[in-house]
C-alpha cells in the first residue's frame, strides 16, 4: 500500500523577472513524493482564475492529488514577487489577498501517515484554524520553519515546533527561531519544545539531522552549478521525509533529501524535473 501524505499551506504563482511558475512548499513537496511513488495530496485553496487552474494542471501532471484543492469564489490565487541575487539565493514578497489564506479543509479529514505544514499556513486565522483541525488525527508531523518576514511571531513558531515530529530549519533561521523561543541557538534545544527530529539545512554547506535520543548525523554540501535556490528546501524536506518513514535511518534519510535538493538547484523553480510516467533523470 502507498504511504499517504496530506500537504496544507500556499498553492501560489511565483513571479520571477522574467516569467511566472507554479510554486508553494506544499505543492512541491507533494510533487516530489509523487515521483518518489507516494499517495501525495494537497489541501489548500485557489482562486477561481486561470492561475489557480494552472496550479490544478501541474499538480495533476505530477500525480499528485487534487481532491481537496478548494476553489474560492471571490480571493484571488496568491502570487509572490521573487527577486533572484547574484549568489543564487532570492527574496520573497508575499501578496495578499490571497485564497490559500481562506483554506476550509472537508466534514472528514481523511488519514495519512504524514501531515506537512509550515509557518506560511499559520498567518491567516482562517488558514491556522483548519491546520489545527487536521492535526487532531494522528499522523507524523513534518514541519518547516520556512520563516517569511512578516508572516511570522513568537506564537506561530511555538506551535509549529511544539506540534512537530520533524521539525525542518535553515542555518539562518536558527537563531530567529531560538529568540523567539528564549531558547539556545542550538538545534537540540529544540527537543525540550517536542520534536523527535530536527534538521538543519545549511545551504551549500550541507544538512545535520538530530534524533531525541542523542544520536545525529551529517551530509556535506556537493558542487553544483546553480540556477536559483527556489524550492530546494522543498525537495530536501521531501526527501528526508521519504528516507525517515522508509527506513527510518538517519543517515539515508539525509542522503536521499539531499539527492533531491542537488536535483532542483540546478533548473527554475521547484517542481521535479521528471513526471510519472516517464523516466526519471540518470543519478
Amino acid at each position: 500500500m502507498k504511504r499517504r501524505a496530506l500537504l496544507l499551506g500556499e498553492a501560489l504563482i511565483d513571479e520571477f523577472p522574467d516569467r511566472r511558475v507554479v510554486a508553494g512548499a506544499p505543492l512541491h513537496i507533494a510533487a516530489h513524493l509523487a515521483s518518489l511513488g507516494w499517495d501525495a495530496r494537497v489541501l489548500a485553496r485557489v482562486g477561481d482564475d486561470a492561475d489557480g487552474r494552472a496550479i490544478r494542471e501541474r499538480l495533476e501532471r505530477h500525480g499528485v492529488g487534487t481532491t481537496l484543492l478548494e476553489v474560492d469564489p471571490v480571493l484571488p490565487t496568491g502570487t509572490v514577487a521573487i527577486a533572484l541575487h547574484p549568489d543564487g539565493s532570492h527574496s520573497f514578497d508575499i501578496r495578499r489577498p490571497a485564497a490559500w489564506d481562506a483554506v476550509q479543509g472537508p466534514a472528514v479529514i481523511p488519514a495519512a501517515h504524514v501531515v506537512y505544514f509550515g509557518s506560511l499556513a499559520l498567518r491567516d486565522p482562517r488558514s491556522a484554524a483548519t491546520v489545527e483541525r487536521v492535526l487532531a488525527a494522528p499522523a507524523f508531523r513534518a514541519v518547516d520553519a520556512n520563516l517569511r518576514p512578516p508572516d511570522y511571531d513568537a506564537a506561530r513558531v511555538r506551535f509549529a515546533v511544539t506540534r512537530a515530529d520533524l521539525f525542518k530549519l535553515s542555518t539562518d533561521e536558527l537563531p530567529e527561531v531560538a529568540r523567539l523561543l528564549d531558547a539556545p541557538a542550538d538545534p537540540r534545544a529544540l527537543f525540550a519544545f517536542g520534536p523527535e527530529w530536527v534538521c538543519v539545512t545549511r545551504g551549500p554547506g550541507g544538512a545535520e539531522l538530530h534524533h531525541r535520543d542523542g544520536r545525529a548525523w551529517q551530509v556535506p554540501g556537493e558542487p553544483v552549478q546553480v540556477v536559483d535556490t527556489v524550492g530546494a528546501g522543498d525537495a530536501f524536506l521531501a526527501g528526508l521525509i521519504d528516507g525517515l518513514m522508509t527506513t527510518g535511518d538517519g543517515a539515508d534519510a539525509l542522503r536521499r533529501a539531499q539527492r533531491l535538493a542537488t536535483s532542483i538547484v540546478g533548473q527554475r523553480g521547484g517542481f521535479p524535473a521528471w513526471e510519472p510516467g516517464r523516466l526519471p533523470p540518470s543519478s
